[in-house]
């Protein structure tokens, strides 16, 4: 992490983001991205970001979130959705709150080594040691890691299948 925080005005999510921070400024949403390169940020909400992404790979934001939920149930409120596929491995991000949420915080499932309780929120470690501390309680977090690591595995077995 050793550039600045610069603005960007596009970028494509995948395995090598960490998260998705919503960062309200008065009337405006902007997302503060964490990914391998550093921290950038940029001037829409997260949410758009995540829809960007899902289009460039040929599917929408509603479509991921349906497949999600036919695997974890239907009366899911925040599931974990599959973005992109990676050299054949799944992006997977999951919110910690809802994803039309102004407070919204997007995380990639496979960027995370270590999770821990601080106080009323929770520490993440992610692949190259960077750490970041997010406002949830490490009950919610685990559920939606959790959450997001099965579906991530269902993918994984789906495409075995068909190969």
């Amino acid at each position: 992490m050793n550039r600045n925080s610069e603005q960007i005005s596009k970028y494509y999510i995948t395995n090598s983001t960490y998260c998705l921070i919503s960062q309200p400024n008065s009337d405006k949403v902007f997302t503060v991205i964490l990914d391998k390169h550093g921290k950038t940020t940029m001037s829409f909400p997260p949410l758009r970001v995540i829809r960007h992404t899902c289009t460039l790979n040929g599917s929408t934001f509603e479509a991921t979130t349906q497949q999600a939920r036919e695997f974890l149930g239907h009366n899911r409120h925040k599931v974990p959705i599959m973005v992109a596929y990676n050299f054949g491995d799944p992006c997977v991000v999951f919110p910690l709150f809802s994803p039309h949420s102004k407070q919204n915080i997007w995380v990639t499932v496979n960027a995370i080594i270590n999770i821990e309780e601080m106080n009323e929120s929770t520490l993440v470690t992610f692949v190259d040691g960077t750490e970041q501390i997010f406002p949830v309680h490490l009950k919610s977090f685990n559920q939606q890691y959790v959450r997001a690591v099965l579906y991530y595995k269902n993918l994984i077995l789906q495409r075995k299948a068909l190969i």
